[in-house]
């Protein structure tokens, strides 16, 4: 066969695109990549529930921000110096905002509520005047005044007799339940070491790798300094930033080296198959331009790129050198002499190879995960590019003969057709089949499922033992789970929040949750207000002066306190993070035991949600697991559309039928090993149906004559699929573990499988 005409064009015009294509990878590379780490974009976006899922976004992403740290040294001095040093450096890198405790952090707080203290009780001041016990106030305020250490204040006394105020002041919610402000810092003695607390916001984007590298090296530095100032400390830290840098390194790091097993494989593989460099120097140049245009693809339509698009795209290797392979394989064939008639040979099968294969990956397209959809952008292109590269240029690149060994290979890799058609294996091959069945069989029994999103980012141990011990100093419990509040205005928030806190409240302690905290403890409504100030007009003000040897009394003037002054005056700086618009409130709660307890009881309060972000994204994993399984079969019933018009319906069949075993026998040997099945094991098996069927492809395309360079090909497919999706099995990322897991059992049980669509009569296609 000689070359056809318009094939230089063709290949000129593609050596134009790549070129462009390159240019606009390099000058993106040197203008510097926007990578993301945040796994939790991996997760869907239901628009059902899109209010809900968006206010906790929100929480989420103002929680990713801030961090802890603490300084501790056995000398108080000590600590309290070294942490304004570390302060000072964080501060001048212009990267934190930090919030300080202040000097006068009580007397500014006094200051915003002491022209209000009329309408401001204590939750049991409260609750024992409406209950008619004023006299419980009346011999409290008493028994402080006159009792060890009274108190003494007269001109408190003249405008609080009853000491309603400090009740109030003592009653309020602490952030942080075990330090206490020590001199402009908030502080903690724990045995003989003092902790000096420093808490704030990152400016910028936490699971931004360039803020991370930026933070880490600074605080890293920080603390250096710091310790050659004071020996002995220790410092420990905890937030989001800390974390997405540690997984983000440990991703970068798994990325080389899984890409750096993926690439040494194939080229070990290429060199010890074939025994030259020009089937390397092709096939690694197609791989090399796929990965180049994936990555072009990704930067155009989305400005940046995901740490998973990098880790998934690893597989990519594995996928795009399949159509070099199968091209390259037919050097074995003697019958192919010429590269135009090798082309001709392996075009109708890699063509209808890249079509179903895109199908696969065109579903992750309708999966509402952003992360994803780069990851199917990057291989729909990546893999187009490849195939591309291998019609356009290989036939012009292409100097081989058929080699003398070859026919030690192509024994070696016929066994696996064989053992399908001859008799003496046929028993042993039903055999194998019957165990693997019942494997599978035994598997399905301890089959279980789980989507706890918890388990996709792999945490660093050493960063959650720090996390653990500044939870416990400062008494706090490190979870993200809150009751949301929405309503046309502040005030109608406030008294929703009012009635939250009165349900939550009446919850057994040791069922539910131990605390709570929200806008409306520290800023009660105006409603609340003027309840409390007629509470204490019904006081015996002129009894009390006269118990208390003052002149008549008179009663301050009611003048509430408004949430909007409380935010603006800086008082309350934790405000902010529980008042997130007009109308729009959240509590923070500690300690939740019981999730559907506190939900339960919540139902019913309109504009009261309560939200438990990982509790809601692991549900909706669940939700979308099974929806991956109608995309398995969805993909299966379009792959049939383009066999079916190749092979007729039966034909079609029974081409799908090894990867849908696959498909089929992939979970139950995962239960097998008693991993539960969750949802990135089902988008793994996607890909098993989309990259199965290529090798059932394959198979079926073949005459007998050429059917053992077609194992051949199919058998470096494999391995090259294996080591390249196979070795993500080994990944710390669980998300990427499941991925691997799935397409390394999968891949291998649909490439044994394979020879049985090798009975689609070629003769009969051929003539149709």
């Amino acid at each position: 066969m000689t070359r056809p005409r318009p094939a230089a064009a063709f290949a000129l015009t593609w050596l134009l695109i790549t070129l462009l294509t390159g240019g606009y990878l390099s000058v993106n590379t040197w203008r510097g990549i926007p990578l993301r780490t945040d796994l939790l974009s991996l997760l869907p976006a239901d628009a059902a529930t899109q209010n809900s899922h968006a206010l906790a976004g929100r929480l989420m992403e103002k929680a990713a921000k801030r961090f802890v740290l603490v300084v501790g040294h056995k000398d108080r001095g000590m600590a309290r110096k070294a942490t304004a040093a570390i302060e000072a450096e964080l501060l001048a890198a212009n990267l934190v905002n930090l919030q300080r405790a202040g000097p006068d952090q009580l007397k500014t707080m006094g200051a915003l509520y002491l022209p209000h203290l009329r309408g401001l009780l204590a939750p049991t001041d409260r609750d024992a005047l409406l209950a008619g016990r004023s006299q419980t106030v009346i011999d409290r305020a008493l028994a402080q005044i006159y009792g060890v250490g009274g108190f003494a204040d007269a001109h408190l006394l003249r405008q609080d007799p009853f000491l309603l105020f400090p009740a109030f002041l003592s009653s309020l919610p602490a952030p942080l339940s075990r330090v206490a402000p020590d001199n402009g810092y908030l502080s903690v003695t724990d045995g003989d070491v003092t902790w000096v607390v420093l808490t704030g916001d990152i400016v910028g984007d936490p699971y931004a790798l360039d803020v991370q590298e930026r933070v880490t090296a600074i605080l890293d530095q920080a603390v250096g300094d710091a310790a050659m100032l004071a020996p002995g400390l220790a410092v420990k830290r905890s937030g989001a930033i800390f974390f997405a840098a540690r997984g983000s390194q440990a991703g970068l790091r798994e990325t080389s080296t899984l890409g750096t097993i993926a690439t040494l494989g194939t080229i070990v593989l290429l060199i010890g198959a074939f025994r030259r460099a020009g089937p390397l120097i092709m096939n690694l140049m197609a791989v090399a331009i796929g990965i180049g245009a994936g990555l072009s693809a990704n930067l155009w339509f989305f400005g940046e790129i995901h740490i998973a698009t990098l880790l998934f795209g690893v597989g990519l290797t594995g996928v795009a050198v399949d159509y070099g392979i199968h091209y390259s394989a037919t050097v074995f064939d003697p019958l192919r002499p010429t590269p135009w008639q090798r082309l001709h040979e392996v075009l109708p099968g890699i063509s209808l190879g890249l079509l179903t294969t895109l199908i696969g990956y065109a579903i992750l397209l309708a999966a509402p995960f952003p992360a994803l959809r780069q990851v199917a952008v990057f291989s729909i292109v990546g893999l187009s590019a490849s195939f591309l590269t291998v019609v356009f240029w290989f036939p012009f690149l292409d100097r081989g003969q058929a080699p003398g060994y070859g026919r030690h290979l192509l024994r070696f890799a016929d066994l696996f057709w064989q053992i399908w058609e001859d008799r003496r294996l046929r028993r042993i091959c039903l055999l194998s089949l019957v165990v693997l069945v019942g494997l599978a069989a035994l598997g399905l029994l301890r089959l279980t499922v789980s989507d706890d999103v918890r388990r996709m980012q792999s945490l660093d141990p050493a960063l959650l033992t720090e996390q653990a011990d500044i939870q416990r100093l400062t008494g706090t419990s490190g979870t993200l789970q809150f009751v949301a509040i929405e309503a046309v205005d502040d005030e109608t928030a406030l008294q929703l929040g009012e009635r939250v806190a009165e349900i939550l409240d009446r919850l057994p302690s040791d069922h539910a949750l131990a605390a709570h905290r929200g806008p409306a403890d520290f800023v009660p409504s105006l409603k609340r207000q003027a309840e409390n100030a007629a509470l204490v007009d019904r006081l015996d003000w002129a009894g009390q002066a006269q118990q208390l040897g003052l002149r008549a009394l008179s009663k301050p003037d009611v003048s509430p306190i408004d949430l909007r002054r409380a935010l603006e005056s800086g008082s309350l700086p934790f405000l902010k993070e529980w008042v997130l618009g007009v109308g729009q409130q959240v509590v923070a709660l500690d300690g939740v035991k019981d999730p559907a307890a506190i939900r339960a009881a919540l139902t019913g309060l309109a504009g009261v949600r309560f939200l438990d972000p990982a509790g809601d994204f692991s549900e909706r994993l669940g939700t979308y697991r099974h929806r991956a399984m109608w995309l398995i079969g969805l993909s299966a019933l379009l792959m049939i559309l383009p066999l079916a018009w190749r092979y007729g319906f039966t034909g079609g069949l029974l081409v799908l039928l090894p990867p849908v075993a696959a498909l089929l026998l992939t979970p139950a040997l995962i239960a097998l090993c008693g991993e539960p099945i969750s949802f990135f094991h089902v988008m793994g098996l996607i890909l098993v149906l989309a990259i199965g069927v290529d090798y059932a492809t394959f198979c079926a395309e073949t005459d007998q004559a050429h059917r053992p360079v077609t194992m051949l090909a199919v058998l470096l497919d494999m391995i090259t699929t294996l080591l390249s999706f196979g070795v993500l099995a080994f990944s710390s990322v669980f998300a990427v573990h499941a991925f691997g897991l799935s397409m390394l059992l999968g891949i291998f049980i649909a490439f044994l499988l394979a020879p049985l669509a090798g009975s689609v009569n070629p003769r009969r296609r051929r003539a149709a």
